[in-house]
């Protein structure tokens, strides 16, 4: 190891430790860490985020500054911090915040590790080597982190993160680079998860035929009618099921309030056929049970075949505030004021 990274490394230990001793909020207390997960926490006077290089380089919690974590982060960070990374293993229930690559009907397709899953076309679990392992950080300081994925055995892919925390937004840029000697064709998927309950605004061009709903258990899912008149997909909240939806969203952005706070997460918006054709660009997968229930905010990146050394990107950017609004006119005044605004379908439809 050089003395430059070396001394990166030590300045990361040490922001790291700084942050947890006198930064990281009482209500950040609900983040289950173990004893042996790494903590690192990115602040300045807008944002705190927290995360860990292990577990995938994962996102652990995201807040304003003494608020609660909006991020719902599973017990197991805390009582099985020690994943088994193998072509045959299982899924961990981090949650969290997390990078996948898609589609999903191609996981275990493009490898050779484990036969049976490539024969059957697993869906599930995704790739151990991109969401369990360990990353490398390269370096960290207060508003930055750099981390690098080992290359992947079932995708090809080698994945980097680099965090930024600027101003009052947060930005998470991934890229990949394909470290076979043949073509790969993959997107590059956010993943994050917050609590069922929360609040979400999807915008939407028409009230019909922006998005599809598969329910999975329970309860047939269903759109809000009130909120999808005015231009915004959110679920109905009645009954218990398991559901998801695949959107294409009016603009580059889609919000939650929840825990007292507004938390934005913006995008390059896509054209549909740039999205692979099983998927949104934006998927809301929700459970809402009430006791392990959850909402995933899912974001895909265009579909791309990557040559040999070939490298692909994507973005998202967070904003979070504090938020009093609890009722639907709240909420919209709300996301209004702060610069996101109803499409004009969305403001004719309203009157």
């Amino acid at each position: 190891m050089s003395a430059r990274s070396l001394a990166a490394l030590l300045l990361a230990a040490v922001c790291s430790l700084t942050a947890m001793a006198d930064g990281a909020p009482d209500a950040w207390r609900n983040v289950a860490v173990g004893g042996g997960v790494e903590r690192h926490v990115l602040r300045n006077a807008w944002l705190h985020y927290a995360f860990t290089p292990q577990l995938g380089g994962r996102g652990l919690a995201f807040s304003v500054p003494g608020q609660a974590n909006l991020l719902k982060t599973g017990a197991a960070v805390r009582d099985d911090p020690d994943p088994v990374v193998s072509a045959s293993g299982r899924n961990y229930p981090y949650l969290g915040h997390i990078v996948w690559v898609g589609p999903q009907r191609d996981w275990w397709r493009q490898q050779s590790l484990n036969p049976e899953r490539r024969a059957s076309g697993a869906t599930w679990p995704p790739d151990p080597w991109t969401v369990l392992e360990t990353y490398t950080l390269v370096a960290a300081d207060e508003t930055t982190a750099h981390l690098v994925a080992p290359p992947s055995p079932i995708t090809g892919l080698q994945l980097t993160k680099r965090l930024m925390l600027e101003g009052d937004l947060l930005v998470h840029d991934v890229a990949a680079v394909n470290t076979r000697d043949a073509d790969v064709t993959w997107d590059l998927w956010f993943n994050t998860r917050v609590d069922a309950q929360a609040s979400v605004y999807v915008p939407v061009r028409e009230p019909d035929g922006q998005f599809r709903l598969e329910t999975f258990e329970g309860d047939p899912a269903s759109a809000d009618r009130e909120r999808l008149r005015a231009g915004f997909f959110d679920f109905a909240r009645d009954g218990r099921f398991r559901a998801k939806a695949f959107i294409q969203p009016a603009a580059g952005w889609m919000a939650v309030f929840s825990r007292g706070q507004l938390f934005v997460i913006e995008f390059d918006l896509q054209p549909a056929d740039a999205i692979h054709r099983d998927h949104g660009q934006i998927e809301l997968y929700i459970d809402t049970n009430p006791d392990s229930g959850l909402l995933e905010l899912e974001v895909h990146a265009p579909l791309r075949t990557l040559p040999p050394g070939g490298r692909m990107s994507a973005a998202e950017r967070w904003r979070a505030w504090p938020s009093g609004a609890v009722s639907f006119a709240e909420q919209r005044r709300e996301l209004e004021r702060r610069g996101y605004v109803i499409s004009e379908w969305s403001a004719r439809a309203s009157r």
